[in-house]
């Protein structure tokens, strides 16, 4: 992989930290490692011992000399992205690694989720892009829900209180994987060659019911929650108010909220996981929960 070059864009997000700080570690697999800043946050990777590209998006000179991209962007910047795709294979880059580290959106019964449009249509101008570009190829990396937000507040947890407000029903299956795994897959993944336009890889590092998850979570931190569980109706009312009030971020996350509880938050939803590509153990649920937690504390 030494003619491998890398160019991270969003290294300093919840996800693309900790892509940074895998790039770091096998840093001697690449031939170069970088990330791309806007000069007013440039300052922030000054000490992270990786070249820096000061620049724009949406400026060629900023790809040059790279053969591969890592997107992180955030929800904001998602619909950018098949412009910064345009920008980046005309400057040469060969590989698109899209912003996308999620429940398998291929799934017929979550794929018009307004959380997921975006995403959505950036899979089909990659796929567009890579049949008229034939250098070209990208990767989707598909990894059910982060552990460590599975049970978060947004979805409804209160970790003061020890109550949780769910949208759905329970007995359903869910898939999660801890964030710094992604980030072991998603850079470990850069050696595993390929055939074609582009590939799905799933991988996932717990599977079982929601309720299974809450009790990890119970037993790490010795307590009991009180579960409320309410009909997805009601985020679809909430949903659809803010769709009414032009309030885009809203309806985006009160899309998802159900999501959690709705039995298709998993990454092997229409195909099967590839952890077996993978040379290493992921961490479990409680292992997650006790890294999280005992942090906090």
């Amino acid at each position: 992989m030494a003619d491998v070059s890398i160019l991270l864009i969003g290294a300093s997000g919840a996800l693309g930290k900790p892509l940074l700080d895998e790039l770091i570690r096998q840093r001697h697999q690449f031939k170069r490692i970088a990330v791309l800043a806007t000069p007013d946050r440039a300052s922030k990777f000054s000490n992270s011992g990786v070249e820096v590209v000061v620049g724009s998006f949406f400026d060629a000179k900023s790809y040059q000399g790279f053969t591969h991209v890592i997107s992180a962007v955030g929800n904001p910047l998602m619909v950018l992205q098949p412009a910064m795709v345009e920008v980046a294979v005309s400057a040469g880059v060969k590989h698109w690694y899209a912003s996308e580290w999620n429940s398998d959106i291929s799934q017929r019964q979550i794929q018009d989720l307004r959380y997921f449009r975006d995403k959505q249509a950036v899979r089909a101008y990659l796929r567009a892009k890579a049949a008229q570009e034939p250098n070209f190829q990208y990767t989707l990396m598909v990894t059910g829900i982060f552990t460590e937000w599975a049970l978060d507040e947004f979805y409804g947890f209160d970790h003061q209180k020890l109550t949780a407000k769910l949208y759905g029903e329970p007995g359903r299956r869910i898939g999660v994987t801890s964030i710094p795994d992604i980030a072991r897959y998603t850079i470990d993944s850069l050696r595993i060659p390929f055939e074609g336009p582009g590939r799905t890889l799933r991988v996932q590092g717990w599977t079982g019911k929601i309720e299974d998850l809450i009790r990890e979570l119970e037993q790490v931190r010795g307590v009991k929650y009180e579960i409320t569980w309410v009909d997805v109706s009601a985020a679809k009312e909430l949903e659809e108010q803010a769709r009414a009030n032009e309030d885009d971020l809203s309806e985006m996350m009160y899309s998802i909220k159900p999501l959690l509880a709705s039995g298709y938050g998993v990454a092997d939803g229409v195909g099967k996981l590839d952890n077996g590509l993978f040379d290493f153990k992921p961490e479990t649920p409680r292992e997650t929960f006790t890294r999280v937690f005992n942090t906090q504390t």
